[in-house]
């Protein structure tokens, strides 16, 4: 007879306790920064990247895997992470935590919307999804694509400054 193996629950005190460990692990830089000349590592703006590269024709690329890595912007929310998704204190602490429980409980959360210039993209929406899949060690996240063709090459590597 082929027994059921029970499953354990991921514990929202869990979730707290992950949170708490990454708000503090970007706090340490944020502070370092302060007092040296490295560069923002906050995330870019896509209202100020489109309005320095002026284009605008779209190009729906559907859903497809992106790299976590090449995320390097937010639509509306890039001051409430930093470059590596780690939440700032404008991130909603609940939603993450509620989104971190679900993602190790292996329930499906839909894709996020992104758009793509060059090899980079911009969170449209799921910025907290994109944060939890990062501290959850994920590489790869679903996104719908809407691509912005670009005279402008973008990299991952790009900066404010740049």
């Amino acid at each position: 007879m082929d027994e059921e193996r029970a499953v354990m629950p991921y514990l929202p005190a869990t979730a707290a306790s992950k949170l708490h460990r990454l708000q503090s692990r970007g706090l340490i830089p944020s502070l370092l920064r302060l007092f040296s000349q490295k560069p923002d590592e906050t995330l870019l703006s896509f209202d100020q990247v489109q309005d320095l590269l002026r284009d605008r024709y779209e190009i729906d690329r559907g859903t497809q895997a992106i790299p976590i890595s090449h995320i390097v912007g937010s639509v509306g929310r890039y001051r409430d992470f930093d470059r590596a998704f780690l939440p700032l204190s404008g991130a909603d602490q609940e939603r993450w935590k509620r989104l971190d429980v679900a993602l190790n409980e292996l329930r499906n959360l839909p894709p996020i919307d992104v758009y793509k210039i060059g090899d980079v993209y911009f969170v449209r929406d799921g910025n907290h999804r994109v944060s939890v899949a990062r501290a959850n060690g994920l590489t790869d996240i679903e996104a719908h694509v809407t691509e912005i063709e670009s005279r402008v090459p973008l990299s991952p590597d790009v900066d404010v400054d740049a």
